[in-house]
Order: C-alpha cells, then sequence, then structure tokens
C-alpha cells in the first residue's frame, strides 16, 4: 500500500514589505509506483534532493510527477525528475512527447500494484481553472493532495483561500468535494491535516 510522505512543509505569509514569501508543500507518494506531487519552487531544491535521499528514493526511481496547478512556486524543480511522466492541466508528457488527459471523461488513474486501488487524479478546479487532486488510498485512508485547493489546515477560518481564488465558487464546491471523499488533505502550503467535520470546511 502506498505511503504519503511530506518532503516539504510549504508556507505562505505575507513580510512586512508587503511581499507574498511562499513555497509550496512538495509530495512524495512512496510505493509502486513513486509519484511526486509538485515540486516546489527553485529555493527548495536541497531541501527536495535532502528529504528524498532520507526515504531511499533516487530522483530517477520516481514514475510520475503530477503538478496541480501551474503557478511558479509549484513547478520550480520538475527537471529533478528526468524519468517521470508529468501531468499538468491536460498534458502528460514524457521525454519530450505529449498527449492530453480529457477529465470531463473520467479521471486520470496511476495504475499501483496488483491488487491496490490505482491512484486517481481528479479535476478541482477553482483556485485556477485547471487545478488537479490526486487521491490515494493508504493504510491510515483516503489522503488528497491538492495543491492551493487548500492553502493550510483552517484556511477556512481566514478565509485565506479566496484572496487567491480564480473562481471561489467553484473552488469551494471542489473544496466540498474533496472534504466529502477523503480523511486527510494534504494542502498548498501547510503540512498534512485530518479532515474536520463537515461544518468547519
Amino acid at each position: 500500500m502506498h505511503q504519503v510522505v511530506v518532503l516539504c512543509s510549504g508556507h505562505s505569509t505575507i513580510t512586512p514589505s508587503g511581499v507574498l514569501s511562499a513555497g509550496a508543500t512538495v509530495t512524495l507518494i512512496k510505493g509502486a509506483p513513486n509519484v511526486i506531487v509538485d515540486t516546489g519552487d527553485a529555493w527548495q531544491r536541497d531541501e527536495i534532493v535532502t528529504a528524498l535521499v532520507e526515504q531511499g528514493v533516487a530522483p530517477a526511481e520516481v514514475a510520475y510527477v503530477v503538478i496541480t496547478h501551474g503557478h511558479l512556486d509549484h513547478v520550480g524543480n520538475n527537471n529533478l525528475f528526468p524519468h517521470a511522466t508529468f501531468l499538468l492541466d491536460t498534458d502528460l508528457g514524457r521525454d519530450g512527447e505529449y498527449r492530453t488527459h480529457d477529465f470531463a471523461r473520467g479521471p486520470y488513474l496511476i495504475e499501483s500494484s496488483p491488487g491496490l486501488d490505482p491512484i486517481r487524479v481528479i479535476a478541482t478546479p477553482g483556485h485556477t481553472n485547471h487545478d488537479v487532486s490526486v487521491i490515494v488510498r493508504t493504510a491510515n485512508g483516503i489522503v488528497a493532495v491538492v495543491g492551493d485547493l487548500f492553502e493550510y489546515e483552517g484556511d477556512w477560518n481566514d478565509n485565506a483561500w479566496r484572496a487567491w481564488s480564480k473562481d471561489p465558487a467553484t473552488q469551494q464546491a471542489s473544496r466540498d468535494d474533496v472534504l466529502a471523499l477523503a480523511d486527510y488533505i494534504v494542502p498548498g502550503h501547510g503540512n498534512i491535516f485530518r479532515v474536520p467535520s463537515r461544518r468547519e470546511g
């Protein structure tokens, strides 16, 4: 069964000078196959490499890289994974060749070891018009790795996610969908958290 490991717990804060300081959460779905969700920004590179070493996973052993959306702080280390198939928006790329996946027809499935559920990539728009989330069954329950669909645990209290949302109504609907199916969420700028009661989220 797959294990979800947060390699870099992201952050997002406004500095005293009013500038956004941000780095995305970078997540390893460890198993057969190994999957990376988001690659952070260029300044997180050393942290990612060190965390992978600690997990005993070489970049060349990563079979898939899923980018939840195309913002700079989520795509900065794609070139660490030269043997991976990449998924961003509807684009699938490997070795310089590209095809597309139509999410209107269903999730993109990453096949796992025999007897295990596939890892599902689903469309969860709102933060941008092309967000996706990764859904994986683990020994502890279903984990959703969601990029900036959720900024961090508790963003429903301060509504921080709305400030960066392209379409808040659509994003709220996507958030509700994920809350209904997941036991844990890995947000775009924070550590993994257990899904709150439906009244909170």
